[in-house]
């Protein structure tokens, strides 16, 4: 074990170009599955250049160079709505191996680390927006920083949701003697801590409103902007410590909830990659010398078994997360909520105590791929249906992206692949001109409000 809890392990010689290359082996050519090729073509700028290059190559003869592959993987989003999770991974680990062999820049270096920006934006909001409100500054900002000249640079707020939190005596564990029956860890992200307080805000007294106590714990970036960004290493120092962090809440009965869709997804899903394939959960599982025990279906955990012999060679867990203790990865992946899961779980056992008012105020509901892929169903969207003189209408499409990408959309090479995903759901919205645009992603707030120029609101601030 390292000093930071993660496990060394010897050097994998796999270089980037084969990583993305087995992509193309799964994915394309006459040995590959075409599913995507159908249903991907308007939703994603990954597999369709994908099946570009692969055409490509079979009609000239050539391979596919470094450059065409290095710029593939920028397209990939990680939105999660393509249909193998493996192949999500192996994109990931195909950028963190380009950015082992060649380094980062300093300008996605800086526009990855999401938390830092944040604490930095909020702690010097004054100076840093009236920078950005000048004229003459604004474009030296955004081409230093890589910044597409057309996106909006975001407004930071007075205060950051943490320091509120701390005033409000949040970020200290109450005492034995409290009386709330339930107790929450609440796990902000970047976005509702630094850029969106008013978000953080809303949970807060929503829960408290219904007389749950609230605890803000220590944390950082979920780790997902840099991930994205293939800054590896420091993603996972992060990782470790929000691991660390939230289980020792969760031994002292705090419930893991987060409000940021993204943050939620990667703890649910993306940690979870691998995990049950370890020795250390076989081991746990006692699956034996002869099985394996590996998940199956939806909800709740079940499992299967499988012949150890044939299968350990394929089920192992050697993948992006492995270097994490892999017990801990499905504690805190099993142990973190939503928070529209949460509340609806009340709001199905006893009446929720909101703030909500209904008469003249009709909402257009967006759920963000990253809620959608958490398989939870639309808890939000239930939640503001059921209350009375609710008027709420949904945008269905299961492959319906808003095309920001996090802190991808910012980029110069990038803002413009976000407008072509994000049509076909800009003019979805624009119909609904009367209504008021609900979603629960905040990065998907930032792409609406820049595109579309209306106000967009957390499902919790209406509630």
């Amino acid at each position: 074990m390292s000093t930071i809890g993660i496990k060394k392990k010897k050097a994998v010689s796999t270089s980037p170009e084969d990583l993305i290359l087995t992509v193309f082996k799964k994915c394309a050519g006459k040995s590959g599955c075409d599913v995507c090729r159908l249903h991907m073509e308007d939703d994603c700028l990954f597999f369709p250049e994908l099946y570009r290059l692969q055409d490509k190559t079979e009609e000239s003869r050539l391979s596919v160079s470094t450059k065409d592959l290095r710029h593939l993987l920028d397209l990939c989003t990680l939105c999660g709505l393509c249909p193998c999770p493996d192949i999500r991974m192996l994109i990931l680990q195909a950028k963190a191996a380009f950015i082992d062999e060649n380094g980062i820049s300093l300008s996605s270096r800086i526009i990855s680390d999401v938390e830092m920006i944040g604490r930095w934006g909020t702690t010097f909001s004054k100076v840093v927006n009236k920078l950005n409100r000048l004229t003459s500054v604004s474009p030296i900002l955004k081409k230093a920083l890589n910044v597409h000249p057309e996106r909006h640079l975001p407004v930071f707020p007075k205060e950051s949701f943490f320091l509120w939190a701390k005033k409000r005596g949040l970020s200290s564990l109450k005492n034995n003697n409290s009386r709330s029956s339930s107790k929450v860890a609440y796990f902000a992200g970047c976005s509702a801590g630094y850029l969106f307080p008013e978000v953080g805000k809303a949970a807060v007294n929503i829960l408290e409103r219904n007389d749950i106590e609230v605890f803000v714990p220590p944390q950082e970036c979920c780790g997902m902007p840099l991930i994205m960004e293939g800054d590896k290493k420091t993603a996972l120092k992060k990782i470790h410590r929000n691991i660390e962090s939230l289980l020792r809440y969760v031994q002292n009965g705090y419930d893991i909830v987060c409000s940021c869709p993204t943050c939620g997804y990667f703890f649910k899903k993306l940690l979870l990659e691998n995990a049950y394939y370890s020795e250390s959960f076989q081991e746990k599982a006692g699956a034996g010398n002869k099985v394996m025990k590996v998940p199956f279906g939806l909800g709740e955990k079940k499992f299967i078994t499988v012949p150890k012999e044939i299968y350990q060679k394929l089920l192992k867990d050697d993948g992006y997360f492995s270097s994490l203790d892999p017990l801990k990865r499905i504690e805190l992946s099993n142990k973190v909520k939503d928070m529209g899961e949460y509340l609806l779980s009340i709001h199905v056992n006893h009446k929720l105590n909101t703030s909500l008012t209904c008469s003249d105020n009709p909402m257009v509901y967006y759920a963000p791929c990253h809620q959608r892929e958490q398989e939870i169903g639309q808890p939000y969207y239930r939640l503001l249906k059921s209350f009375p003189g609710s008027d709420i209408i949904q945008i269905k499409g299961v492959m319906q992206c808003c095309g920001m990408g996090g802190h991808l959309g910012y980029k110069t090479s990038f803002h413009p692949h976000t407008l072509k995903i994000g049509e076909p759901l800009f003019e979805r919205l624009l119909v609904e001109k009367d209504r008021t645009i609900i979603t629960d992603c905040l990065s998907c707030r930032i792409q609406f409000q820049q595109i579309i120029s209306r106000k967009v609101f957390h499902p919790l601030e209406m509630l």
